[in-house]
Parts: structure tokens; sequence; C-alpha cells
């Protein structure tokens, strides 16, 4: 483990900054302790802003320097202008106390600052645990930007000491956005900003409730609204027109709201074609978000997401002109959830939190129809053959003469594969699971026996092409049954080869091939499969 030293020169001045961050903090300390240094000396720094927990100790036992900021308004900006005004190295690495660092950052980061005028460099910030609850999953989306030179960056980034010297650092009257507002005065003094395709941290949202998320939305509208104004008196364009953009949508939306229940009193096709339209919306923000993930569920969460967080982000918006007309200032708007809290979202309160809608909504009539249509379908395609009892929760792929018999009770998840050629055919037994990625080849015969259980990706065919010839595709084919008994099990990627006889209460382990027949009862694993662990018999 790195540890800083203090004797030696320090390169970097890591400033960490936080408020009740707790066990956070700790791996925060740790991640950058275990980083590697290459052979830079560094020191730690942790500012906290009036903690009520105990990460001052945490720090302390962590061996950063601790100062506190003892303001009766504290904010990100005043904590990081503390942090580094009291740094030593010529370069500053800022992290926020809910996030670890990835272990080649600085690394990769480094070489960077030697480009001319670059004074800032980050990487990729993402969410250690993006499925704690639906929120995090679609706020982990918001973290990926495309690479390059970028007009500003967020809270952990490497940056040179110089720079936030040659702008006096931090705004300290912004409670929000102060990162994006700094960097605009960065790039009037010349300076440029690279954003690096690197892992840089992992960050903990812990936004586990609709109140944590709506608080969020409400500050990041504060932040866009104030910032945007610093940006028209700087002559900067930066964030005009996506604060202009998110009040007129986010004033839309709030009329919607209103005017919604009485259209669909007044005029119901009208209503309905106002919910087309948002249909429409949504999957339009769906097509242009592809670059971020390939899930399309949580695509479609990031894009409700995206238009149900411009009404609370409109609020703050609403907020922070209200406050700088009365001529007051917002305190600050704390969203996270301690450590300690229950994670994920609870269907209790599924009525209070919105965006736990589309998942509830497709668990309970989404999925039940998507397995009532690809049972119909596999019903359909094996001329009725195919007993109601049946579980298909995705679709199957059929291929060749669809010679196959379902046993009642069968359960078959999506992506399985089967195929009969000639007077091949497949029986499948009552009670047997085919998990995802199944593949069944019969040019003679392939049977599953009652209760059986297949992992996923597993293979069986029966047939194999003769050797011998210039041109195996045409070779033909040489076949013998496959027959498992009752209560078989095959592990995940098992292949079962041609002419194979797997006797009842079989188990064979993941990846396995099995090349040869084995007795009931027994157990067997590797390649070829060989019996290892002989089962008793029961009595």
């Amino acid at each position: 483990m790195n540890t800083p030293n203090q004797a030696a020169p320090v390169d970097v001045s890591v400033v960490i900054i936080g408020r009740n961050e707790g066990v956070r903090l700790a791996r925060c300390i740790d991640s950058v302790q275990r980083a590697d240094w290459q052979g830079w000396g560094f020191e730690l720094i942790y500012v906290d802003s009036r903690s009520t927990d105990n990460s001052v100790e945490i720090a302390q036992c962590g061996g950063a320097q601790v100062l506190v900021l003892d303001d009766a308004s504290p904010c990100a900006a005043k904590a990081r202008n503390l942090g580094w005004q009291v740094a030593v190295g010529q370069v500053v690495l800022f992290l926020d106390g809910d996030t670890e660092l990835a272990p080649g950052f600085v690394r990769t980061a480094w070489p960077h600052l030697n480009e001319p005028h670059v004074c800032a460099v980050w990487g990729h910030r993402r969410e250690s645990d993006p499925g704690q609850s639906v929120y995090t999953r679609v706020l982990d989306l918001d973290w990926i930007y495309p690479v390059g030179e970028t007009p500003y960056f967020g809270g952990d980034v490497l940056v040179r000491r110089l720079a936030l010297a040659d702008v006096n650092g931090f705004d300290p009257d912004l409670k929000a956005g102060e990162e994006p507002e700094m960097c605009a005065r960065l790039r009037a003094k010349g300076w440029r900003i690279l954003h690096i395709d690197a892992p840089m941290t992992q960050h903990d949202l812990a936004v586990r409730s609709f109140k944590a998320w709506a608080r969020r939305c409400y500050r990041s509208g504060i932040a866009y609204a104030e910032v945007a104004h610093r940006m028209k008196v700087l002559g900067d364009l930066m964030w005009q027109r996506e604060a202009r953009r998110d009040f007129v949508h986010g004033s839309v939306y709030v009329l919607a709201l209103l005017v919604w229940p009485v259209l669909l009193w007044l005029s119901p096709w009208l209503a309905l074609a106002l919910l087309g339209a948002a249909a429409w919306v949504l999957a339009r923000t769906v097509a242009r978000s592809r670059w971020k993930t390939n899930d399309r569920w949580t695509l479609w969460l990031y894009a409700v997401h995206s238009h149900v967080q411009k009404i609370p982000a409109w609020w703050g918006q609403v907020a922070w002109y209200w406050a700088r007309r009365r001529r007051t200032a917002l305190g600050l708007v704390e969203y996270k959830q301690a450590p300690s809290q229950p994670t994920g979202v609870s269907l209790k309160a599924f009525s209070s939190q919105a965006l736990a809608w589309p998942a509830a909504l497709h668990r309970r009539v989404g999925q039940p129809w998507q397995r009532l249509w690809a049972h119909a379908r596999l019903r359909e395609a094996l001329g009725g053959e195919l007993p109601l009892s049946c579980v298909v929760l995705g679709a199957v792929e059929l291929h060749g003469t669809r010679r196959i018999r379902i046993g009642e009770g069968a359960l078959i998840y999506p992506g399985v594969y089967l195929e009969t050629q000639g007077q091949g055919h497949i029986e499948i037994g009552a009670g047997v699971v085919l998990s995802r990625g199944v593949h069944v080849v019969a040019f003679d015969r392939v049977v599953i026996g009652d209760h059986s259980m297949v992992g996923e990706y597993s293979s069986l065919r029966d047939a194999n092409h003769r050797t011998g010839t210039t041109r195996t595709r045409d070779s033909g084919h040489d076949t013998a049954p496959i027959v498992l008994g009752t209560n078989v099990w095959l592990g995940r990627g098992v292949t079962v080869l041609k002419g194979c006889v797997l006797g009842d209460h079989v188990v064979v382990g993941a990846n396995a091939v099995v090349t040869h027949s084995l007795p009931e009862h027994s157990t067997a694993v590797g390649i070829p499969a060989r019996v290892r662990i002989p089962s008793p018999t029961p009595n």
C-alpha cells in the first residue's frame, strides 16, 4: 500500500472534500493509497464541511491532513479552495469523498498535462453500484461524456495548481455548478481541458428514493440558472441554450400535468394524442442516447428520467430567480442518503416514486404479455403441440422439420435454439428447464428426461460431420441418439456429443464435454467429462 510521505517531494496534492460520507470516505482514502503512483510523491488533504458523523476521525486514521471548513454556509467551492490553497504539489487531484480513484488514472492522465496550454485532465466517472436503485441506474448514464477537448470538467479532475491560481480558484458564492463556471474563466485565459478515454473514479451516488432524486434534480436546476447567468455576464455561451431549453421544457411539462386531466374529461381523443406525442418524444430520446448503452430497458428509463427531471429542475431555476429578485441566498441542497439506509425501491412506496412506475408496469403487465406472446408463437410453430402449463420466457429459435415434443410444465428461457433434420426429433420431458442459449440439434433423436435442467449455453448435438473428405461441409453426418434420464443436471456451458446416454440423477459440471455415457447417480467434470464424485444411491 502507498502512503503519503511528507518528507519526500510532493508532485500531486490529493484534495478530498466531504460531508458526512462515513464509510464512503474510508473507501476513497484507501483507493488513493492503493493507486499506482509511479514513484511520484503525493500528499493527502481532506476538507470537511462540518460533518456530524465520524468523517474527520476516518480521514485522520487514513493519514490525511484534515482541514475543517468552519463556515455557516458550506459548499463544495469553498471546500476545494481551502484544500488547493494549502496544497504544495504542482498538480492537484480533486476528489469527492463519495468516490474511489481508479488505480491507473494518474499514470494515464499525467502525460497529457505536458501538452501546450492543457490545465486539466479528467476521465470516466461511473457509478460503483448502478443496481442500488432505479434512480442510480439512470443517473449513471449522466456521467457518460464524449472524449476529447471539453468546455468544463466535474468534481474529479487532475488540474495544474498554477491554473487554479491564475483564476483565483472556484467561486465561493456558488452552491452548485462551481466547476463549469471556473472552467469558463480558465478557457478565457487560454487554458485547455481534456477528457480522456480512461477510468477515473467509481462514484456512490446514494440516491435510493424519489425524494433524493427530486432534490438532486432541483439542485441541478439551481446550478443551471446561476451558472448560465454568470456566463451571460462573462459573454460565454456555455449553458445559455441549455438553461433556456430546460426552463421552457419544464414550463411545458408543468402546464401539461395541469391541463391533461381536464383535457381527458373534455376530449379523450385529444388527451390520447398528447400521450402519443409524449411516447414519440421518449422514443426520440432513446434513439439519441443509444451511444451511452446497449441496454434497451435502461435507455427507456433514462429517456423517462431525462424528461421528468426537468420538472424539479424547473422549480430549481424558479427558486434561484426568485431568490435573486429578493436578493437572498439559497441554502445548501443535500440529497444523499446515509450508507446504512436500505437500498432499492420499495414496492410499498411505489405510488410516491415516479421513476419506479415504468419498471413496475413492465413487471406487472409487460412481462406477462411478453411470455404469453412467446408461448403462443412457439405453440403455433409446433402445430399446437405445446401444453398450456409450459412457461416460455422469450423467443425460441426453431429450425428444420420442427419434430419436437415438449412435456407439461417445462420452463424455457429466451434464446433457446432447437433444430431437427430429416427423421430426427427432440423429446423434452415434463418439468424440464432449458436455460438461456441452450442449443439442441437432432438428426436422429435427443431425449431430455423429466425434471432435468440444462444450464445456460449448453449444447446437445447427436450428429458429427464425417472426416476424410476435402469438403467437410458436404461430407454428411454420423449420428447416434442422445438420451438424458430423469432429473439430470447439466451445468453452464456443457457439451454432450452423439451417442451419450446419461442415467437418472446425473450431474455434469460447468463447461464439461461429455463424450461417453455416464451411470446414474454420478457426477462428472472436465474435458472429456469423467466421473469424479460417485453419488450415493438412495436407500
